[in-house]
């Protein structure tokens, strides 16, 4: 049985350097549990609070 073991904000693809995270697709990462766990991104757009709110897909600042 296909169950969901967590489910996160992710982009769609990393931002370039220097982009906002507001004109970034987003999506969710599912990590389901059946026979082999797997992950898969499904297009639909997490809420703003959502996003801002996210453990992991951070953008880490650039060394200057």
């Amino acid at each position: 049985m296909r169950e969901i073991l967590s489910k996160e904000p992710w982009w769609a693809r990393p931002p370039h350097p220097g982009q906002d995270e507001s004109e970034l697709e987003w999506g969710w990462l599912v990590h389901y549990s059946e026979g082999e766990p797997r992950f898969e991104f499904v297009r639909e757009r997490p809420t703003d609070e959502q996003i801002r709110n996210r453990k992991g897909c951070r953008i880490t600042p650039s060394p200057e």
